[in-house]
């Protein structure tokens, strides 16, 4: 297919159109793609006239939590406090030497102020959610899981794509960051309610 141009700078198909569809208008006898006008339907409407027109999405209603009413670790309702279950200690990296508190439930690692286990300086490591250290207070027992991060994270040198329980010294690498796991609790030790 030929182009030509017109003296303003459009460029049309001289087999559809006479003259530049852009500064003239487009030719009325012209056939493009082989449809033409219906000529016995006349003017249509929407079928929902909305107000600035589409579809309304409706609003959504989340619930608030009542103030006060804060989501709360098992073994705090237990015992009335959130005492730490171990320790994840930075052995390499870039806070090397570091440790982080790890509680009972679900401890979130990532580069935001707002993971359980905060590694800012890493940017090999996701903002949120890179990777998941669980203690399960009922089994005694410590997990770590990947999360949703970019990066695979490695338990002893292996990648970690399911859940695994943890032991002592065990080493997990995340980003360019190598931790090690320290438990609190376990067989030999609880918290209780006194």
């Amino acid at each position: 297919m030929e182009m030509k141009r017109c003296p303003n700078g459009h460029f049309y198909d001289p087999a559809l159109y006479t003259e530049c569809p852009y500064c003239q208008g487009a030719s009325a006898n012209a056939n493009v793609n082989g449809t033409s006008a219906q000529p016995n339907v006349g003017a249509t409407m929407p079928v929902r006239q909305e107000e600035g027109g589409g579809y309304k999405i409706p609003p959504r209603q989340e619930a608030q939590p009542e103030e006060g009413q804060k989501t709360v670790a098992v073994i705090q309702q237990k015992t009335g406090i959130n005492p730490v279950v171990g320790w994840l200690v930075c052995v390499d990296g870039t806070e090397k030497g570091k440790d982080y508190h790890l509680h009972s439930g679900n401890n979130f690692i990532g580069r935001s102020s707002k993971m359980d286990v905060c590694l800012p300086h890493d940017e090999a490591v996701s903002r949120e959610n890179q990777g998941i250290v669980s203690y399960d207070d009922r089994h005694k027992a410590f997990y770590a899981a990947p999360g949703t991060g970019q990066n695979i994270i490695y338990l002893n040198g292996e990648p970690l794509l399911m859940i695994h329980e943890l032991k002592a010294f065990d080493r997990l690498e995340v980003g360019n960051t190598t931790l090690m796991f320290m438990p609190l609790c376990g067989e030999e030790f609880q918290w209780e309610k006194k």
